[in-house]
């Protein structure tokens, strides 16, 4: 996915400034794709050189600021994309790396790079509840603005699709939260020499130089 097909997505339930969108990643389209202003604004000029938006002065802003909408063109571009199949990014889980290579710290760290990660998925939990409490009581912003352009019998649909999406984080969250609980408590099952303190273990590993293993590969080859 790309910053562009966010902001026409955005766009496509109202028009918005580049100030407006900015605000709007900061909150709830930041659980999903999150972009800076210095990011927002040369995209936004970009999607308006290739015609999928246009922009215009409001008058009725002191600031003068630019109001996008989203063109026909833009709007075919969007449906385009959203009814293609998902091109998943590469993975990337700095959190699973680290943990994989924890094995030369003491448990006290381990145990504290697994309550940072819990943290940071209640934090997860509750935004997605909030969400889905705001999208419930049909006062979520993104919400309200899709809904006023949408014929009321499409009203199921589009409450429905956004309840999925705040439903699907809090479950994700909660299936971490899980994992993250099951890995402390496996963590206090094992014994002291299971997890010696890291500057013991260090210590005590043997040290191989260089021209050791040089030696052996010299002696492999000979061998052969």
């Amino acid at each position: 996915m790309s910053l562009r097909f966010a902001i026409l997505g955005f766009l496509s339930s109202t028009p918005s400034t580049g100030y407006d969108l900015g605000r709007a990643f900061s909150s709830g389209a930041g659980a999903y794709w999150e972009a800076s202003s210095s990011q927002i604004y040369p995209e936004l000029k970009r999607l308006e050189n290739e015609r999928l938006i246009e922009g215009k002065v409001s008058r009725s802003d002191r600031l003068n600021r630019r109001v996008y909408r989203l063109t026909k063109a833009g709007l075919d571009e969007l449906h385009k994309w959203v009814e293609a199949d998902i091109d998943y990014p590469p993975r990337r889980d700095p959190e699973r790396i680290q943990l994989l290579f924890l094995d030369d710290s003491d448990r006290t760290t381990i145990q504290k790079h697994i309550e940072h990660h819990r943290q940071y998925y209640e934090r997860m939990r509750t935004s997605g509840r909030e969400i889905l409490q705001a999208i419930h009581d049909r006062t979520h912003p993104r919400l309200t603005d899709r809904l006023a352009g949408r014929d009321r019998r499409e009203w199921n649909l589009v409450v429905g699709l956004k309840r999925l999406a705040a439903e699907g984080d809090i479950r994700r969250a909660e299936t971490e939260l899980q994992w993250c609980d099951e890995a402390l408590k496996w963590l206090d099952s094992l014994t002291p020499q299971d997890v010696a303190p890291g500057d013991e273990r260090k210590s005590t590993r043997p040290k191989v130089s260089r021209s050791s293993i040089q030696k052996r590969a010299l002696r492999s080859i000979r061998q052969r």
